[in-house]
C-alpha cells in the first residue's frame, strides 16, 4: 500500500508571467542554399561572436545583392570613428564599410545607399 504525506509548507511563489517579444518582420531575408549568401550570414555570426567580437550589429537591411549593416566597432582604430555602414556582398567575398563618428551619420548613410 502506497502513502502519500503533503508537505506542511505550502509554496506560495508567484507565477511569473513571460511576455512574448513582438513579431517583426525580417530586415533582411537570406537563401542560405546559394553559397554567397550563406558565406555573409556565416561572416556575420563570426564579426558578432562574442568570443572575438568586432562588430555590433544595430541595423542590417538587404539592398539587391548586398547587404547594408550599421554596425559600431568594439575596438576602433580611431576613437573618434566608432561607427560604420558596411555593404557586405551576397554574390561574392567582399566588404566594404565607411566609417563615420556618429550613429546618425551611419544611419543616414544606410538611408542614403537604400534611397539608390
Amino acid at each position: 500500500m502506497c502513502c502519500h504525506v503533503r508537505s506542511a509548507s505550502v509554496s506560495r511563489r508567484r507565477r511569473i508571467k513571460v511576455r512574448q517579444a513582438p513579431t517583426l518582420p525580417p530586415l533582411a531575408m537570406l537563401d542560405l542554399s546559394k553559397p554567397g549568401e550563406r558565406q555573409a550570414h556565416e561572416f556575420l555570426l563570426r564579426t558578432t561572436n562574442p568570443k572575438d567580437q568586432m562588430w555590433t550589429l544595430l541595423d542590417v537591411r538587404r539592398h539587391g545583392d548586398v547587404l547594408l549593416c550599421v554596425v559600431r566597432w568594439v575596438h576602433p582604430e580611431t576613437k573618434s570613428k566608432p561607427y560604420a555602414m558596411a555593404e557586405v556582398s551576397l554574390t561574392e567575398a567582399a566588404v566594404r564599410w565607411r566609417e563615420v563618428s556618429t550613429l546618425e551619420d551611419a544611419q543616414a548613410r544606410l538611408a542614403d545607399r537604400l534611397s539608390h
